[in-house]
């Protein structure tokens, strides 16, 4: 979904940290900015450019302030790279966009786990490959929340018949939404705000860096609540094609990105801190039982049915959820 943050990406010449090459390469990344040079992530892409080059790499950053539109640049070759959030580039290969999957992550550290096992399983590199794309970093940029207008809106069943914003592009939340019994309202990461703080939804979804510049405050007002039920882990990932990198630029990026992971991580949980408390509805084992039927059953329609999830996926992270938590009632039934 994902969906959902604020984050930028950087524009940086490298050259001179290059070895010297009269006619070196350079390759270009389209990468996705809502917020233009200003964000918290232009010190991490920064790094990562001056690494790149020590790899080999000389890298043009472009910034997009249009998401899609820098999917649909990367698609149509006119960059060698994109950076953008798992779910607008889950037509390049599911495998790597499944870890954003409705549910499958309740919690950081069972992320934080997978990420390794992406990092550094030979298996995971060779399924993050297809064609001549490749995944080569994943940057968690936040659990995603349900913010409720009415905090008396908190369990599933609650949630039957109310208006959600539902970004028109994420099929695994339009499913979940349908799956539910709750109205789809189309929305954007430029309406969704507007849409929830002026009333014409019920709910939206998104991760807690967009509090702030969405001013969502406005929108929970004195009734309103954030369910404390991750939906989905939404991140940042950047592919490229690896016929235009060094043979090991790939292995080496994911081994970075995720050396980064505290640290991205704790930009995130910043934001979630910065929410007043007053806000966060915890759930009961029951509401959270209800969450997590509702979770599977909504996985098991997006990978047999609507084939928007690959199923190697979903079956490593089930594993990892079962390893932190094996009292989970899924762990016996073992369906994914």
């Amino acid at each position: 979904m994902r969906i959902l943050n604020l984050f930028a990406a950087i524009a940086v010449s490298i050259g001179m940290l290059a070895a010297p090459a009269a006619n070196a390469e350079t390759r270009s990344i389209c990468a996705f900015d809502p917020a233009g040079k200003s964000g918290d992530y232009y010190a991490l892409l920064n790094e990562f450019a001056i690494e790149a080059a020590g790899w080999g790499a000389e890298v043009e950053i472009k910034v997009y302030t249009d998401e899609e539109t820098a999917a649909k640049d990367y698609e149509a070759g006119h960059c060698d790279g994109v950076v953008a959030t798992g779910v607008r580039l889950q037509r390049f290969n599911r495998f790597p966009t499944t870890i954003e999957a409705i549910g499958a992550l309740p919690n950081y550290d069972v992320l934080k786990s997978m990420m390794n096992i992406l990092a550094t399983s030979a298996g995971a590199a060779t399924a993050l490959k297809s064609g001549d794309n490749e995944t080569v970093g994943f940057i968690p940029v936040g659990a995603a929340y349900l913010f409720v207008r009415d905090r008396n809106h908190d369990t599933v069943k609650e949630l039957a018949g109310k208006r959600i914003a539902t970004m028109d592009y994420d099929q695994p939340s339009k499913t979940m939404v349908d799956r539910v019994g709750a109205i789809m309202v189309p929305a954007d990461l430029g309406s969704i705000g507007p849409k929830f703080n002026n009333g014409d939804v019920d709910a939206c979804y998104v991760s807690a860096p967009a509090y702030r510049p969405f001013e969502l405050w406005r929108g929970l007002g004195e009734s309103g609540g954030i369910l404390k039920v991750p939906l989905a882990q939404a991140t940042l990932q950047v592919l490229v094609r690896p016929s235009k990198f060094p043979a090991d630029f790939g292995t080496k990026s994911r081994t970075w990105f995720f050396g980064k992971f505290n640290h991205s991580l704790g930009l995130v949980q910043k934001a979630e801190a910065d929410i007043p408390s007053k806000y966060w509805i915890s759930q009961d084992d029951e509401a959270l039982a209800a969450f997590d039927e509702l979770f599977l059953s909504t996985r098991l329609k997006l990978r047999d049915e609507v084939k928007a999830y690959d199923s190697s996926m979903l079956t490593v992270m089930a594993k990892e959820r079962c390893k932190a938590d094996s009292s989970r009632a899924e762990c016996a039934e073992q369906k994914e």
